[in-house]
């Protein structure tokens, strides 16, 4: 018989592994609009779409392949503090030229994502440091 501590606890892992799937469409989103404007001119949305170039559809689908798989999930805040990174090495470039560009333009775009995120960053440099740290913030 499953308790309700259980359910609870995958119904957070749940939650976090949509939030970060969220984040990562919205900082895509930014990154195409931003660097692939070629595709954006010519570009017609239709139902079900997501707003970005094929390339860039490629990173989310693998980036979301990569949460859904993710073993630290519970207790990770960035996959840059993770263990084990999981990304290949093409990729891992990709996401991360990604999430620089886009995380300096987030706070515009979507503020919720973007200060749910920078408290995320704050509280785990905390644990890490025990002292208050803003690298990769500002």
């Amino acid at each position: 018989m499953i308790n309700s501590y259980e359910i609870s606890k995958e119904y957070k892992l749940q939650n976090k592994r949509e939030h970060e799937k969220k984040s990562i469409l919205y900082m895509i989103r930014i990154y195409c609009r931003h660097n692939h404007k070629e595709y954006h001119k010519t570009y017609y949305k239709t139902f079900g779409s997501r707003d970005i170039c094929k390339e860039c559809e490629e990173i989310y689908n693998y980036a979301v392949l990569r949460i859904d798989k993710c073993r630290y999930m519970e207790h990770k805040t960035f996959c840059s503090a993770c263990p084990t990174p999981c990304y290949r090495k093409d990729m891992r470039e990709k996401i991360k030229n990604i999430m620089s560009f886009s995380g300096k333009r987030m706070l515009f775009h979507n503020p919720p994502i973007a200060l749910k995120h920078i408290f995320v960053m704050i509280k785990h440099n905390l644990n890490k440091n025990k002292k208050l740290d803003f690298k990769g913030i500002i």
